[in-house]
């Protein structure tokens, strides 16, 4: 029995482990690398398509951003205002015209120069100053508002907005004061007649500095239309007649240009042709240049273009100074006071103005 048992045992186990031919019955086993294979694959491919996704989303979003900002910069361009409304502008309101846009018809409207005057109109007369300073022990030349020029101050310390301002200029133990004044009398030329003040003066401490002993102005004059300037005679020398320069425009008839200085002054001219005076200050230093590698003197030539429509006048003196200009306009009808009219703006008259 007991062996029976156990031959019984040993035949019910290899007969299941007998196939039909004899050989041995496994269980079936999926292969894992295939599996992984094909796992890898659908992943692939799902990631694929996501990222195809994306990438349509992103294009279709920025594209329609771009055509919204396409669109607001047009519409941005667009007038909100096709019509307009049915009213004068403010400026050609009567209480703006007559004497009102006369009376600032001549100001200190030049921006970014230190001391500038024109006339509200497209293509003025236009007048500024530059000098001569000292930095480092080098002459340097002032006209356009430069922080390169590191002047302590500049600015005008009282303006009205119409006929009157005044300001400081401290360029280095070189302090300039300059001063526009505005008249209309009987005789004037539209937008009437003005005056600049400028004055001169430096520090103790510099009193010994051989190179601030004397000061070097600039003052210029030029028509943007381009119509010609005709120098006086006698330009040259100021105790003999204060005439430095005439012309003449539509908007303001014939004028003089005129200086007056209770000090002993030299002065010097130089008269340039030019569309445009953005290079003004590199024709002066030009000329200047010229002058000092012939002579060695810091001055203008004394000699001008053939109609020139801008001349510069060179205003030297020792230090301290000052000196009167006046533009008087309408000086070609007859009785038009022209003297009379020069001294209001000069002189001590123009100090009791103030």
């Amino acid at each position: 029995m007991t062996g029976n048992g156990r031959r019984s045992a040993r035949s019910r186990i290899k007969s299941s482990t007998d196939g039909d031919e004899g050989e041995p019955v496994r269980p079936r086993r999926t292969d894992v690398k295939t599996r992984r294979d094909h796992s890898s694959l659908r992943l692939f491919s799902f990631d694929v398509r996501i990222m195809l996704g994306l990438s349509i989303f992103s294009f279709l979003t920025i594209s329609f951003l771009i055509y919204r900002l396409v669109n607001y910069i047009q519409v941005a361009d667009t007038p909100r205002v096709v019509t307009p409304f049915p009213a004068p502008k403010l400026m050609d309101l009567h209480m703006f015209q007559g004497e009102h846009k006369e009376s600032l018809y001549w100001g200190t409207y030049r921006p970014h120069v230190y001391l500038g005057i024109r006339a509200r109109t497209p293509r003025s007369l236009v007048a500024g100053l530059m000098w001569i300073g000292v930095k480092d022990g080098r002459y340097h030349m002032r006209h356009v508002c430069q922080d390169s020029d590191e002047l302590s101050k500049y600015g005008w310390t009282h303006h009205n907005g119409r006929d009157f301002g005044h300001q400081v200029l401290v360029d280095h133990g070189m302090t300039l004061e300059t001063s526009f004044l505005k008249s209309k009398g009987d005789g004037s030329g539209y937008g009437g007649d003005w005056a600049v003040r400028i004055g001169v003066q430096i520090e103790e401490s510099e009193r010994n500095n051989d190179m601030l002993s004397s000061g070097h102005l600039f003052f210029y004059l030029a028509d943007e239309e381009g119509n010609a300037l005709t120098l006086s005679r006698d330009n040259v020398d100021i105790h003999e007649s204060s005439l430095l320069v005439t012309g003449s425009r539509m908007d303001v008839g014939a004028w003089r240009l005129h200086l007056k200085a209770m000090d002993d002054l030299e002065v010097h001219y130089s008269g340039f042709r030019s569309p445009h005076i953005h290079n003004l200050s590199e024709l002066v230093l030009e000329n200047l240049g010229a002058q000092a590698r012939m002579f060695g003197r810091l001055q203008l030539s004394d000699t001008s273009v053939r109609s020139p429509n801008i001349v510069v006048f060179q205003i030297s003196a020792r230090i301290p100074f000052k000196a009167d200009i006046a533009f008087i306009s309408g000086t070609g009808v007859k009785n038009s006071r022209v003297e009379e009219r020069v001294s209001s703006l000069t002189g001590f008259f123009y100090i009791y103005l103030i």
